[in-house]
């Protein structure tokens, strides 16, 4: 397993279920969302990582100015990974779940390269269902 961490988030990389987990420890500022995206792309395209999880069960909400360039980022680096499926752990929080379909509108209009994802509230769900894909992809 590979791994990075900050003060802000912990990234890790599972190759048994060829993913990345993010996980957000203190609600960051634009420029550490950025950057700890651009690590956890870096480190889907290394591995060629086929799913991912965003843990933000601590809540933060990005504002508009890091809700549009976390857009860009992902999708100017999307076509380099090899990302079938992305999951976002929140609180039930139905701002939460908003966000995350603005984000990824925002994403898919700035690219042709799609992904499937969902919103979850429980991390273990979200990996089942991202490994879900590796099972797929097996048979």
């Amino acid at each position: 397993m590979k791994q990075y961490k900050d003060n802000y988030c912990q990234i890790s990389y599972n190759s048994n279920i060829n993913q990345v987990y993010l996980k957000w420890l203190l609600p960051p500022d634009e420029d550490a969302l950025l950057s700890g995206y651009d690590k956890g792309l870096d480190m889907a395209i290394t591995n060629q990582a086929a799913s991912w999880v965003t843990d933000n069960s601590i809540g933060f909400q990005p504002d508009i100015s890091m809700q549009r360039a976390l857009a860009q980022l992902a999708a100017s680096r999307l076509e380099q990974t090899s990302l079938k499926r992305f999951a976002r752990v929140t609180p039930i929080d139905v701002f939460q779940e908003l966000i995350t379909h603005k984000i990824f509108n925002q994403i898919n209009d700035l690219t042709v390269n799609s992904i499937e994802f969902e919103v979850f509230h429980n991390p273990k769900d979200a990996q089942a269902w991202c490994r879900q894909l590796s099972l797929l992809l097996v048979n």
